[in-house]
């Protein structure tokens, strides 16, 4: 079995195998009774379960969940319904190292470590091995940051909170992550060959105007006649994607602009533009907001990627046709290969 950025990731499948059972449903165990469970299952397990307490920050403990292959899951907050099921906002997934499936990962990047063990990106999400166990903090914004901040809180079922280091790697364990995400903060593993497709079909970007960050509007007719590179999805998806677009462009530079959109706002009541403005305060470049989502969800059914798990960004040349698109957490050579195809 292939393990692809572009398939399921194994987090996004355990969210779909516990949660949906609590979307549409409108009702949930009382809290202290889904931390009696949690407890009688780590009671059972043949490893350490961890958890991040009965709350972290807004989002309290809803659903635990547990299969016969020792994967346990501790579900926080309200279940948000997506396109390909139901997703929770955040989720702490115990599972034994997969020795198999890991030696093919394809797509995983070494981060700093966390808690003191290793720490990786894989699958939009923050994984962590200690033992020869993986816990996985989840969110369905691919929010490192903030996965990181919540690690802290992490703390074994039973256990007081505690900020001291959790136990060390397995040396196999280790070496199975090593060869698969590299060895030091900031090495990948292997890449899917695609990365970076040609576009294929339709691909000339349609006409919008949208509400602009900062005042105004950000008009796409004022764009056409000169490359441009479009950074599209959540707020934190495309000030990423703006940064990393930035640091790699040489002169000529294209205009680089950005199209917020929040894929789990209300389409009835989506969230006012001053909002939007506060959560990604200072920009360097044109962003708009699509309150209508229209103009970005074409963006993204275009280069056929989940706005959970990461943006895009479109390279776009003088006659308003995308030649090439990345997603937002794309190596840096993509995003560099695809920067010089558009300046010639």
């Amino acid at each position: 079995m292939t393990v692809r950025r572009r398939a399921l990731p194994m987090w996004l499948t355990a969210v779909l195998m516990f949660a949906v059972a609590g979307c549409g449903t409108g009702t949930s165990h009382k809290h202290e009774q889904v931390e009696e469970r949690l407890s009688e299952i780590a009671a059972e397990a043949e490893r350490p379960i961890y958890y991040l307490g009965p709350r972290f920050r807004d989002w309290p403990l809803t659903e635990v969940g547990a299969d016969n292959t020792g994967r346990v899951d501790a579900i926080y907050g309200t279940c948000l319904a997506v396109v390909d099921g139901c997703s929770p906002p955040l989720e702490v997934i115990n599972q034994p190292l997969d020795f198999s499936a890991w030696s093919m990962a394809v797509g995983c990047r070494r981060l700093p470590p966390v808690r003191g063990v290793p720490a990786v990106h894989f699958g939009g999400a923050l994984v962590l091995l200690t033992g020869d166990s993986l816990v996985t903090v989840a969110f369905t914004s691919d929010d490192t940051a903030t996965a990181a901040a919540a690690a802290e809180q992490l703390r074994e079922v039973g256990a007081e909170l505690s900020r001291a280091a959790l136990p060390p790697p397995d040396t196999v364990a280790l070496q199975v992550i090593e060869a698969a995400c590299g060895k030091n903060p900031g090495d990948t593993g292997r890449m899917e060959p695609d990365e970076g497709p040609e576009p294929v079909g339709e691909m000339q970007v349609p006409d919008f105007t949208v509400g602009r960050l900062g005042g105004g509007e950000l008009r796409w007719a004022a764009y056409l006649g000169k490359p441009v590179v479009v950074v599209v999805g959540d707020v934190p998806h495309v000030l990423t994607g703006i940064q990393r677009v930035l640091a790699l462009t040489t002169n000529p530079r294209p205009a680089v602009i950005g199209l917020v959109w929040k894929p789990f706002g209300s389409k009835d009541a989506p969230a006012p533009i001053a909002e939007i403005e506060q959560e990604a305060g200072q920009v360097t470049v044109p962003v708009g907001y699509a309150a209508i989502p229209r103009p970005a969800v074409w963006f993204f059914d275009m280069a056929e990627v989940d706005a959970a798990h990461s943006g895009v960004i479109a390279f776009v040349n003088a006659d308003g046709t995308v030649i090439r698109h990345v997603r937002t957490d794309a190596p840096d050579d993509a995003i560099a290969a695809a920067l010089d195809r558009l300046a010639r």
